[in-house]
């Protein structure tokens, strides 16, 4: 029997595993069969009902979770660990929305702290900038956080 959760965490996991699996293009059918469970075991985890952890290790593999996922989204992370496909084992947090808010914000902050002239339509194009750079040297290399 699995764990208890609380309705919230159900839904939580809930919420971020139906997201996922549209941001792959997938239907419930496409996880269910790749992940070798059941389609009416895979709709209880989009209907936020508890499973058994094997069932979530299987669904976060096809899902290009890390390890442990659906569990650390149960106890109250907000997002989903991915596992890159650069290496073997490298696992990232990083995506697109923390990149553009995270170096956005940093190239901001510095911008004000070294500058004296610079207008804010400049500051904005120099984030602008670097963030598109930045996400255009990830798709180069194949690093898709959309």
């Amino acid at each position: 029997m699995p764990p208890p959760h609380d309705a919230a965490a159900l839904q939580r996991l809930a919420t971020a595993v139906m997201k996922r699996r549209v941001d792959l293009g997938f239907n419930k059918i496409d996880v269910a069969r790749a992940a070798k469970v059941q389609i009416n075991t895979y709709s209880k985890i989009e209907d936020a009902k508890p499973v058994r952890p094997t069932t979530y290790g299987k669904v976060e593999a096809v899902l290009g979770w890390a390890p442990g996922t659906c569990s650390d989204i149960l106890d109250g992370a907000s997002a989903a660990t991915l596992v890159e496909h650069d290496g073997p084992g490298t696992i990232s947090p990083v995506q697109a929305d923390d990149l553009v808010k995270d170096v956005g914000d940093a190239v901001q902050n510095a911008a004000i702290a070294i500058s004296d002239d610079l207008s804010a339509a400049q500051i904005r194009a120099l984030k602008q900038q670097v963030v598109e750079e930045v996400m255009q040297r990830w798709k180069e290399r194949g690093i898709d956080r959309n």
